[in-house]
């Protein structure tokens, strides 16, 4: 009886002993778990897709080589389509539903914000959120880990860049949506720091791209010598091409999620000139090695996915491993979390990340780049 009842504990103690001691909530013995919501489909997907790319990029190299201590990490990505009513629903189903360990790479302010909830209640980090809102920098939003400078920095420089040149007639252009309003709030900011005021601030609605003459016409009659868009995908190109339209053609000045790319083919030669504010270093610059890496992965890939928003996924990508590495074998949310507070000065390769001093906004760098007439950027 005594030797049945030792090979039950035994037995039971293989069956659930292992698995309960020190086990935690998307972490297995050979895979780590991660979830992440953003808009995949639709007219604004295309920075999204190319962050995805990116960091999976990053991903699929550390999985070759066995993982994180013998882990792979898996990316459960949803499209939430725009919508923070879904993208909250998205993270309810990664969190309750397919359990992840940690949250990364959420695409826009509207999906982060109905999502912060959650985030706080589970106390689960996100890393790299694809927004610069700085809403979204609060102190106390402290599971967030930026691994971007916010839109204030980004239109900080776009404002210093024209004022100093003497340009001060400046209009606004906005998607009237969360992400819109929170690039407004930022510019607003950005204006009131050098002591002037937009001669006009115009939302977009979303839903009539084709039905802009309205709103370009009425810019147009202030005569803006630039336009600042606080928008992203079609959005940008469509009010190009509708502005252009009423004979004027100021600087047009735009923030880092619109994507180049998609302006190149909607635009073609009259993409030339535009002004995108880039958050992370140039891609097509060997002189960053950590863009040399990168171009090198894309490459390795057989992908053409070589652009900003895409480096932008494999640094946050890289930080988020490199988390993992520090917080060691026995890993938990609160080790990881206590990793990414020590990283200080972390230098990815000529682009560096600081969390240290309790930030949460690990970069504040900022670049001005041009489209030339060849569709290549110069700074």
């Amino acid at each position: 009886m005594k030797t049945i009842f030792r090979r039950l504990l035994v037995l039971s103690f293989c069956l659930f002993g292992t698995a309960g001691v020190g086990a935690e909530t998307g972490v297995t013995t050979d895979r780590i778990v991660i979830g992440q919501t953003g808009v995949f489909t639709g007219p604004v997907a295309e920075p999204a897709l190319q962050y995805r790319a990116g960091a999976q990029f990053y991903f699929d190299e550390i999985n070759a080589k066995g993982g994180i201590a013998g882990r792979k990490i898996k990316l459960v990505s949803y499209d939430d389509k725009f919508n923070p009513k879904l993208a909250a629903e998205n993270t309810k189903k990664l969190l309750e539903e397919d359990k992840v360990f940690a949250l990364f790479g959420y695409i826009g302010t509207g999906a982060t914000a109905a999502s912060i909830p959650q985030i706080n209640s589970h106390r689960i980090p996100v890393v790299g959120v694809l927004s610069g809102s700085d809403g979204l920098r609060d102190s106390k939003l402290n599971m967030l880990f930026h691994t971007r400078a916010s839109y204030g920095a980004e239109t900080g420089k776009m404002v210093e860049q024209l004022t100093t040149t003497g340009v001060k007639s400046i209009a606004v252009v906005y998607q009237d949506d969360p992400f819109g309003k929170a690039g407004l709030k930022s510019a607003q900011g950005a204006f009131s720091r050098y002591g002037i005021q937009p001669v006009i601030e115009a939302p977009i609605d979303m839903g009539k791209l084709d039905a802009l003459a309205s709103t370009t016409e009425q810019i147009a009659k202030t005569h803006p010598g630039a336009i600042i868009m606080i928008t992203a995908g079609k959005a940008s190109s469509a009010f190009i091409r509708a502005y252009l339209k009423t004979g004027e053609r100021p600087q047009f000045f735009g923030v880092s999620v619109l994507s180049a790319k998609a302006l190149l083919a909607d635009l073609g030669a009259d993409a030339h000139g535009i002004v995108i504010a880039q958050v992370v270093p140039s891609p097509f610059r060997s002189s960053y090695p950590i863009s040399k890496e990168f171009v090198a992965a894309a490459k390795k890939a057989n992908s053409k996915d070589i652009t900003y928003n895409s480096l932008e996924g494999y640094i946050s990508a890289k930080v988020f491993v490199e988390a993992l590495r520090r917080a060691g074998k026995d890993l938990t949310r609160g080790k990881l979390i206590a990793s990414l507070e020590s990283m200080n000065n972390y230098d990815l390769g000529g682009f560096v990340v600081d969390y240290s001093g309790g930030k949460h906004v690990g970069s504040t760098y900022v670049d001005l780049s041009i489209i030339s007439k060849s569709g290549q950027f110069l700074h």
